[in-house]
């Protein structure tokens, strides 16, 4: 009688604790339970038992656990319970399974069955076990599909730099990139240096008469590497540092002082506008297909500053 008592307490126990609105059937079987006319809240609750409510079989089931003398005429009934049960078992209802285990192991319904009483059981724990927590960086390196590294490599242009190439590679939004640029020009003929606009550093051999000329060349390189970053899937921004270096030399002529018809022209090198050091690129990418254009702008110790372009391929 004691295990009895102890299997209602399992049973009745959580629904005294769910705060739930009852139903007419279900408030009129409580009143009928509370007069202990336990025939008059069997005809109650079975209404509940054709929609499957939980707390009308709950009371039910406490009914056939506290009277024996009714379970005779309650066995039909009992097994409609079962089979509300067995559905929201089958639904992972841990309490549903949990009443299956008192139903097979006290033969509610239906003859005892430690089989089936012990296999809702195992179900049961395994529902009931903490599942293993997985950082979500971890899941997300199981989960996410490796994306192969997708390379380019185009033209370089700048005005005074115009041969130049470009190579890189994106892996999902962030990539690098690698460039040269050279206007193909490594002259090293000059002679002295001069400064501004028409001052040569320094004196001359002989003193001649000079006047400069409207004729300048640069010789330029500049090389660079860095960062590309994809903004869109159309879209990047590239932007790099490295060495670069630009010489400006300008041509003059000289008259020999002591004979007008002898003249010579020479090359010197503008320290005012020549830089070598730090180069910087900053640059824009439009992605149309495999094909993309760029545009930016370059700079030398960040003193003189160059336009860009670009053309290329993705493969």
């Amino acid at each position: 009688m004691k295990r009895h008592w102890i299997l209602i307490l399992l049973v009745v126990l959580p629904f005294c604790l769910t705060a739930q609105q009852k139903t007419e059937y279900n408030r009129k079987g409580d009143e009928a339970m509370k007069r202990l006319d336990y025939s008059d809240a069997r005809m109650w609750y079975e209404e509940g038992v054709v929609n499957c409510d939980f707390y009308s079989i709950n009371q039910l089931t406490t009914i056939w656990l506290a009277n024996q003398r009714m379970r005779p005429s309650m066995r039909s009934l009992m097994n409609k319970c079962l089979n509300c049960l067995n559905v929201m078992a089958n639904e992972n209802d841990t309490i549903a399974i949990n009443r299956l285990v008192v139903y097979y192991t006290e033969g509610i319904g239906v003859p005892k069955s430690e089989e089936l009483a012990s296999y809702w059981q195992e179900r049961l724990d395994v529902l009931r076990k903490p599942v293993e927590y997985t950082k979500p960086s971890d899941m997300e390196k199981q989960n996410k599909p490796k994306v192969p590294m997708k390379f380019f490599i185009g033209y370089a242009y700048s005005i005074e730099a115009p041969y130049g190439i470009t190579i890189g590679g994106v892996k999902n939004n962030l990539g690098w990139f690698a460039r040269f640029r050279t206007n193909m020009s490594f002259s090293d003929d000059y002679v002295g240096e001069c400064r501004g606009e028409g001052e040569v550093v320094g004196t001359l051999p002989g003193e001649p008469i000079f006047n400069f000329t409207n004729k300048k060349k640069t010789n330029s390189y500049a090389a660079t590497a860095g960062l590309v970053v994809k903004c869109a899937p159309w879209l990047y921004t590239s932007i790099g540092l490295g060495y670069g270096n630009r010489e400006l030399l300008c041509e003059y002529e000289t008259i020999d002082a002591s004979d007008y018809r002898k003249h010579a022209s020479y090359w010197c090198k503008n320290i005012d506008y020549s830089y070598k050091g730090v180069a910087a690129d900053l640059d824009v990418m439009i992605k149309m297909g495999p094909v993309f254009v760029s545009a930016g702008c370059n700079t030398i110790n960040f003193k003189y500053v160059d336009l860009n372009a670009g053309l290329g391929v993705f493969f």
